[in-house]
């Protein structure tokens, strides 16, 4: 983003100032009200897991100005719902291509949270999926930080059937975890999936394991060696910057932002104003860690020969 920022021509120019509220809602909240109270802030950018309830959306109600999250978010809703832009796929339609990847309906499924917000977030647009189509639902196990000593032994029964496993939440919490739950024989396939909030960071610290992980992300950043979150974050600048007023009416770029496409280096987004999540699913794909490097997966989720 301050690469961006620093590589900006012309007029008029954005001015990037980064506060890092430390994954917490609390100071997310805070932010957008000191910034309302200051008024100082033409439009921000939200690089942190975040539910759209009705205290964060009052809050983005009461600041009026363009408010991007680069992470998955529902379609908003609500008197905020015009001031509010999501720049990655709906976790509904990652929880589909998630459910999806399994090889039959009736792959038995495991969905493993860490006790987070987040985690919560991802484990009920997945369940919602398996109800729809009509699947078993998945069993849910705890792997939250003190759980992780007994995990292993929770999760052995598992490992005897092919199965397929779900990460929900950001991955970094996961990666002991991860490495215990691919199975002994070779003729039984462990599917292993984390949450979009992976980066090749993450999936690289998982050794040996990492062949067989996929996560969901977004194609295009692939092709250009880049990761899904930065190239995110980079055209949530460069969307701004195309779209702000010189006079710094909130309005107006509000406006330009809905009535649009915006070519980026992550997608294509296209807004209106009944669609407020830019993202259209078919760029979502499953993605892998092979000789160092993010790439998309292949068609099995078994680990690389």
């Amino acid at each position: 983003m301050q690469q961006f920022v620093d590589a900006q021509r012309g007029t008029p120019r954005v001015k990037l100032r980064i506060v890092d509220v430390a994954g917490s809602d609390a100071k997310l909240l805070l932010e957008l009200k000191r910034a309302a109270d200051a008024q100082d802030t033409d439009a921000f950018v939200v690089g942190v897991p975040a539910t759209l309830d009705d205290t964060l959306a009052g809050a983005i109600a009461l600041v009026a100005r363009p408010v991007l999250f680069t992470l998955p978010i529902a379609e908003p809703t609500g008197p905020a719902e015009r001031w509010i832009f999501g720049l990655a796929p709906t976790p509904d339609a990652i929880a589909r291509v998630l459910v999806d990847a399994l090889p039959t309906r009736a792959t038995p499924s495991i969905i493993v949270t860490n006790g987070s917000l987040a985690a919560g977030r991802e484990a009920l647009a997945l369940e919602a999926v398996f109800r729809a189509d009509g699947r078993p639902l998945p069993f849910v196990m705890s792997a939250a930080p003190d759980q992780r000593d007994t995990f292993a032994q929770r999760f052995k029964p598992f490992a005897s059937t092919g199965s397929g496993v779900y990460f929900a939440g950001p991955a970094l919490g996961y990666l002991d975890p991860v490495r215990v739950v691919p199975a002994p024989d070779p003729a039984i396939t462990v599917q292993i999936f984390l949450s979009y909030l992976t980066d090749a960071n993450d999936a690289g610290r998982l050794g040996e394991s990492a062949p067989g992980v996929r996560w969901p992300g977004l194609r295009r950043p692939v092709v250009a060696g880049l990761g899904t979150q930065a190239a995110t974050a980079t055209d949530a600048v460069a969307l701004l910057a195309a779209n702000a007023d010189a006079s710094g009416d909130a309005e107006r770029s509000r406006s330009r932002v809905e009535s649009g496409t915006f070519a980026g280096i992550a997608t294509t987004y296209a807004f209106s104003p009944s669609r407020h999540t830019g993202v259209d699913p078919r760029e979502i794909a499953l993605l892998a860690y092979e000789n160092g490097r993010v790439v998309t997966a292949r068609a099995s989720a078994a680990p690389a020969k």
